[in-house]
């Protein structure tokens, strides 16, 4: 199997009114939300998320480019490692 290498920006925010969730994922390349309890796992559910979209279907063009965030966000990118 050769191994594809693909990074997404996603955007980080920390919940003050969700009791369940403390971090929403905003994935901008999928027009998707995902939600967290800790920054480590917002990563973990974004690297998660592109893992599985990739088996079903294909995934967008990189742009890799961050968005603009507010003070209480965080922009970074998620590397994965898709396996052929």
């Amino acid at each position: 199997m050769a191994d594809k290498f693909v990074a997404y920006p996603v955007v980080i925010t920390h919940e003050t009114n969700n009791e369940y969730y403390q971090y929403l994922v905003f994935l901008p390349d999928f027009g998707t939300f995902c939600q967290a309890n800790s920054v480590l796992e917002a990563l973990r559910v974004a690297y998660k998320f592109i893992v599985d979209y990739s088996l079903t279907r294909e995934l967008p063009p990189m742009k890799l480019e961050l968005p603009q965030v507010s003070s209480r966000q965080i922009a970074t990118f998620v590397n994965v490692n898709i396996r052929k």
